[in-house]
């Protein structure tokens, strides 16, 4: 799911293919459509774009089907992916939702196509994570409000680490998306090392990554691991406690204002 125009499509697929990612669906934004039609606010708009996308995903799906959800802090996805979280969860009611889809800005056929899907979804904690890349470089505490279920991450690199202390992926795997980031020359092994230090800090990942990288690693891989271990046991026991994966009560209306404002149109 991508707020790219459908135009890009061919250009899309044909880079994810390059990338090795293999996908079911690739929703893309009917921007012309919506210009056509002079729906402005949906050209920038994403409430009334992915969270109808992702409640529709959720049919014919029971609650053991668990999700991951990644984004990035240009738009509004980690207050989208939350809401669809606490929606499917059953936390956040019709009538809450769709006060928050027109607060965002969302156009009425938007909205009533949102509610419609809800009675043809399971019920269940079904999001275990909503990994949002700072692209902007925002805080992490830019995102307290909404718990840890919400992780900001300022590489792939520390997203597969989480998923390594969360049991869904090898060191190994963690280990390869470092690998490719050095080829790329997005990051160096510098930068990696301190991103595991940032994990350890937060309280993402616990001080077991450090030996687990160490004894994963092949020889071409051994300087990353060594490096990330070493930063790793720089820092000492860390104190105090991770945050609650899901708060007990998150005020979606009051947060619009600070992750992206009602879009005029």
């Amino acid at each position: 799911m991508s707020g790219s125009p459908t135009q890009l499509r061919e250009v899309l697929t044909e880079k994810l293919r390059l990338d090795g990612v293999r996908f079911d669906e690739l929703h893309l934004k009917d921007n012309l459509g919506n210009l056509k039609r002079g729906r402005f606010r949906a050209i920038k708009g994403q409430f009334g774009y992915k969270l109808p996308l992702l409640l529709q995903g959720r049919v014919g799906l029971g609650s053991g089907s668990r999700e991951m959800l990644f984004g990035d802090d240009a738009e509004v996805d980690a207050l989208v992916y939350s809401v669809f979280a606490d929606v499917v969860a059953g936390r956040l009611r019709a009538a809450e939702l769709s006060r928050i889809m027109e607060a965002a800005g969302a156009y009425p056929d938007a909205i009533s196509t949102a509610l419609a899907t809800l009675p043809q979804i399971a019920t269940g904690d079904v999001v275990d994570r909503i990994f949002i890349h700072l692209d902007r470089g925002m805080p992490p505490a830019h995102f307290a409000e909404l718990g840890g279920r919400v992780v900001p991450v300022y590489s792939w690199f520390q997203a597969a680490l989480v998923l390594v202390e969360a049991g869904r992926l090898t060191p190994q795997s963690a280990l390869t998306v470092g690998e490719e980031l050095l080829k790329a020359r997005a990051l160096t092994v510098t930068a990696l090392a301190n991103h595991v230090q940032d994990l350890l800090r937060r309280r993402l990942v616990s001080p077991s990554i450090g030996p687990r990288l160490e004894a994963a690693a092949d020889e071409a891989l051994a300087d990353l691991a060594a490096s990330c271990a070493v930063r790793a046991a720089w820092l000492g026991p860390i104190e105090g406690v991770a945050p609650p994966l899901r708060p007990a009560h998150i005020d979606y209306l009051s947060l619009l204002g600070r992750f992206g404002k009602k879009e005029e149109g």
